[in-house]
């Protein structure tokens, strides 16, 4: 039996797309189109043991919404957490090209909603640095109101200012030495930058690209480096760069189980420790 995919769990790095976007992309077969509905999404959870999932945005308003705007996003990923109640939480969207004020007043709005739980940043889709004045302001928001930070990261290799990389995050979470903050993808291939730092750090896109570069055993190694309890499982369905979004799961059971994880700990990563880092 796979202890991993038997294993209730949460997946705490999805994406999902409106149905409206569906409908109006139909002729386009990207997998955030042909995967990406919430109805068929709830036979993935039923299959894998899935109890709920965090629903990322991307920081471009154009990929979740037909109005394009950060307000129209936020509606729309609310109104899917609320038709499947008790599924999806959801994290709040940035458009950098709107004042910094507009946005911090639309996080005002969006945060009296418990079914948002925290703010994803995405320095690649937007190509503006971690710590630019913009996310700085952000992280004084967050840490101020104690809301949970979900950041990409998952550089170039040859860029260790790419704005995304860990060295940027280091400065801002000694700049926001009481933000709490959630890496996604581990920080890439730059990850020993990330080890030790005070994080939760989420294993979304990465796990089948650091087994395929380094093998089994090492990548076993890499992911206790973070500390068991800080692991945290995710897999950024439906999107990974060498999978397709059908393999996704399976690809991650058949990975995970071939590591040396306790059930002690597989149950952490799996759910406990996410839902600590949602302060549940």
């Amino acid at each position: 039996m796979s202890k991993w995919k038997e294993t209730s769990k949460i997946d705490a790095h999805i994406h999902l797309t409106p149905d409206d976007v569906i409908e109006a992309n139909s002729d386009f077969d990207g997998k955030f189109i042909v995967n990406g509905s919430a109805k068929d999404y709830l036979n993935l959870m039923e299959k894998y043991k899935i109890e709920k999932a965090f629903i990322m945005p991307f920081n471009d308003p154009y990929m979740l919404s037909m109005e394009f705007t950060i307000e129209a996003v936020h509606n729309n990923l609310l109104k899917i957490a609320k038709e499947y109640e008790g599924k999806f939480l959801c994290f709040a969207d940035i458009d950098i090209r709107r004042d910094i004020f507009e946005t911090l007043n639309e996080f005002d709005r969006v945060f009296k909603n418990e079914n948002f739980i925290g703010i994803k940043i995405h320095p690649t889709n937007t190509g503006y640095p971690i710590d630019g004045l913009y996310y700085d302001k952000i992280f004084e928001y967050a840490e101020k109101n104690n809301l949970l930070l979900e950041i990409h990261s998952y550089p170039r290799e040859s860029l260790l200012d790419d704005v995304c990389s860990p060295l940027r995050i280091k400065k801002m979470l000694r700049k926001y030495p009481n933000a709490r903050v959630s890496i996604a993808h581990l920080g890439g291939f730059q990850f020993n930058e990330l080890i030790g730092s005070d994080i939760y750090a989420n294993i979304s896109a990465v796990l089948p690209d650091l087994v395929k570069r380094l093998g089994l055993k090492q990548t076993n190694n890499i992911l206790r480096s973070f500390g068991v309890e800080r692991l945290i499982f995710a897999t950024d369905y439906p999107d990974n760069r060498i999978l397709k979004a059908e393999e996704i799961y399976d690809s991650y059971f058949e990975i995970l189980d071939s590591m040396d994880f306790s059930q002690e700990e597989i149950m952490k990563i799996c759910k406990t420790n996410a839902l600590k880092m949602i302060g549940k």
